[in-house]
């Protein structure tokens, strides 16, 4: 594949990505990633990550109830 995964914050270009040692190749990372993601447990939990992400765990003391907080630079300015 001829991908470009862009430059890191070194200036680095990031040419080949490492697959974890679990994947065989890349069709197999794909394979098990998808299993993972359609699986009933992801299912089941998904509506928990929606709210970190987007719901009312995404700030203030319930995202610091959920282990939810990250540097105030990660945040995008807030359209509100």
């Amino acid at each position: 594949f001829d991908i470009d995964f862009g430059i890191r914050h070194d200036e680095v270009r990031i040419g080949n990505v490492l697959l974890p040692p679990w994947a065989e190749n890349e069709r197999d990372f794909v394979y098990k990633m998808r299993l993972a993601l359609e699986s009933e447990h992801v299912s089941q939990h998904l509506h928990e990550w929606i709210d970190l992400i987007f719901g009312y765990k995404q700030r203030g003391d319930e995202a610091r109830r959920a282990d939810n907080l990250f540097h105030y630079l990660t945040y995008g300015v807030p359209e509100d």
